[in-house]
């Protein structure tokens, strides 16, 4: 597995609030993680493609 995705966090998360018998609490965390975790993957995704007005060398 490459990247975690967001999907996988709040599943995760849920896991741990069904064994813990404290679904709500996880699960909010679960969606806080998953929110920032999203973040995250859209901004490296981001700064890894360049502008398309810059031009490439090469050309």
């Amino acid at each position: 597995m490459k990247k975690l995705t967001p999907f996988a966090v709040l599943a995760i998360f849920g896991f741990i609030g069904l064994l813990t018998h404290k679904f709500g609490l996880w699960f909010a965390f679960g969606i806080v993680a998953a929110l920032a975790v999203g973040g995250v993957q859209h901004r490296r995704d981001a700064a890894k493609t360049p502008p398309a007005d810059t031009p490439r060398t090469g050309d």
